[in-house]
């Protein structure tokens, strides 16, 4: 139960960080909807290759912003990575346990396989 409250505040965390670096960005001089998207593909890790994000890297404090992002985006989901895997362990049947766990790890790798993470980048082959 704990692991399902701390994946709620992790959850409700995200969104609340993401909304003030809205606001932040937004103080630099973007618009409200620029600094929206560049918040988020900041905080999820995903890149885009626009002359708007050209504009965000080129600034000095935008680039602090989204780097601060990019970090609290890489802890947050590890953290609900980690919520959700010790839900299932404390779920006291091992075999829900197991399936739950192993659920949770494809589907990470699912996402990293969608991000374009691949065997070579992780192992350097």
């Amino acid at each position: 139960m704990i692991s399902i409250l701390s994946l709620l505040v992790i959850i409700t965390l995200s969104i609340l960080i993401t909304r003030l670096a809205t606001l932040a960005l937004a103080h630099t001089g973007l618009s409200r909807e620029a600094a929206r998207f560049q918040a988020r593909s900041a905080f999820t890790g995903v890149g885009f290759t626009t002359t708007e994000s050209e504009k965000v890297v080129n600034h000095p404090v935008r680039r602090r912003i989204l780097l601060l992002l990019m970090l609290l985006g890489n802890a947050g989901i590890v953290s609900a990575i980690t919520s959700l895997l010790l839900g299932f362990m404390d779920s006291g049947d091992m075999k829900i346990g197991i399936v739950g766990s192993g659920l949770v790890l494809s589907t990470a790798d699912y996402a990293m396989v969608m991000k374009g993470i691949g065997q070579e980048d992780c192992f350097g082959q």
